[in-house]
């Protein structure tokens, strides 16, 4: 179905017939976002040039004023190419647009259009956009004497959204979702001002209206923070066994006390605990968003869960099990804040292990085995082999099994 359209003769000249060069969609965009920084790196290259060019005594000052530009340009170069490429997403993936726009791009079009003799399209949403944006400008430029009429707070507010799903660079984050939200929110505190901004011609589509709530969100970012928050998380944890078995398991662990074992088996004691009251259904899911990393906090390779305290020595320079582990020093002081869920910077960021820190999941014994009348050098290797994925749900659950081999590896580093 034809949208309705309305076309008129302006200027009696002749139209193009030739198309303008085109860039791949992004590439177009990407080429826009650095044009002050390629207009700065230009002015800078051009004003280097003309004192490269003096001849004869340069003056001291001179020599200082341009080794400065030189700087300045080295910083406007490192900034451009660190950005270049950095678009993370777009309203469009497979769509091309014209090449070298630069500026706005409304006014890049008239200018083509006037220049070039080509036909020229405009929707409501076009104008409507341009009006909002002006509106933004005149918010910003007077945040404070607007505040009144906009919002009730002083400062700024934080408004988060999460999306655990979002993977950096992947074309398939639903960023139309966070924006809404966002919009969504600021709409609690401003009322009917959002509605004001929002598009609602024949014309508006999808991309139309977002472009219009992002408009809005540069209006009033005065008084708000926005922050998208992606965190990794465990779905669900599934207990094998039965509640007797959990606590059979608690019970039996104290008995490898016998062997000075006091300072690593009390302080994980607790945690052991935890097991037997989420086998019986009374979990805690404060202490087991913790198991990884504390709270599911990101950031970072170190593990900062407690999972950590089933490890009584973690790898040494040589890659042997003899360093003790910080968490359990001194009663478990740093393990017993963990569990409390208390905040505490250094538990989280710093001296934690990072996962090449643990000790290998198989432990090792070497045997011969005397195969007719040859000796065999083997080993026998039991424990974690590997971690199994059900098929249907996903679940992944830590393999237990063992390996026979011809014994090649050394002793405290089995592959």
């Amino acid at each position: 179905m034809n949208e309705p359209t309305t076309t008129f003769a302006v200027s009696p000249v002749t139209p193009a017939t030739e198309l303008l060069p085109e860039l791949p969609y992004r590439r177009a965009i990407d080429f826009l976002l650095h044009a002050p920084l390629r207009s700065k790196r230009d002015r800078l290259e051009e004003q280097i040039g003309t004192f490269e060019g003096l001849t004869g005594h340069v003056p001291q000052q001179t020599a200082d004023w341009l080794q400065s530009l030189r700087q300045k340009l080295a910083v406007v170069k490192a900034r451009e190419a660190d950005s270049t490429g950095a678009i993370e997403a777009c309203s469009r993936y497979h769509h091309r647009l014209i090449a070298g726009v630069q500026g706005h791009p409304v006014v890049a079009a008239l200018h083509h259009s006037f220049t070039d003799h080509r036909p020229l399209c405009l929707s409501p949403d076009m104008i409507w956009l341009l009006l909002c944006q002006g509106v933004a400008h005149h918010v910003n430029a007077q945040a404070e004497i607007l505040r009144p009429q906009l919002v009730q707070h002083k400062g700024k507010l934080k408004i988060k959204v999460r999306r655990d799903e979002f993977i950096k660079g992947s074309p398939d984050n639903l960023w139309d979702g966070v924006i809404d939200e966002f919009s969504a929110e600021v709409r609690e505190y401003i009322g009917t001002t959002h509605d004001l901004f929002l598009p609602r011609f024949s014309t508006t589509g999808a991309n139309e209206r977002l472009a219009a709530e992002i408009v809005l969100l540069d209006a009033v970012h005065s008084y708000f923070d926005y922050e998208l928050e992606t965190l990794c998380g465990i779905p669900a944890i599934t207990l094998e066994g039965t509640p007797e078995d959990w606590q059979a398991l608690a019970e039996r662990a104290q008995a490898f006390s016998t062997f000075d074992l006091e300072w690593w088996l009390i302080p994980l004691q607790p945690v052991l605990q935890e097991f037997v009251a989420a086998s019986r259904g009374e979990v805690r899911p404060t202490f087991w968003e913790s198991i990884y990393k504390f709270q599911s906090i990101s950031g970072g390779a170190a593990v900062t869960g407690w999972i950590a305290a089933f490890f009584p020595y973690f790898k040494d320079a040589q890659g042997d099990a003899t360093e003790e582990n910080a968490w359990l020093i001194e009663g478990g002081e740093k393990l017993q804040r963990l569990l409390a869920g208390e905040w505490d910077a250094p538990l989280c960021y710093h001296h934690n292990p990072s996962p090449g820190a643990f000790p290998s999941g198989l432990a090792r014994a070497p045997f011969v085995w005397t195969y007719l009348w040859e000796e065999l050098e083997m080993e026998l290797l039991g424990g974690f082999v590997g971690v199994a994925q059900d098929q249907a749900t996903l679940t992944l659950r830590p393999e237990i099994g063992w390996v026979i081999q011809p014994r090649t590896a050394p002793r405290d580093n089995p592959a």
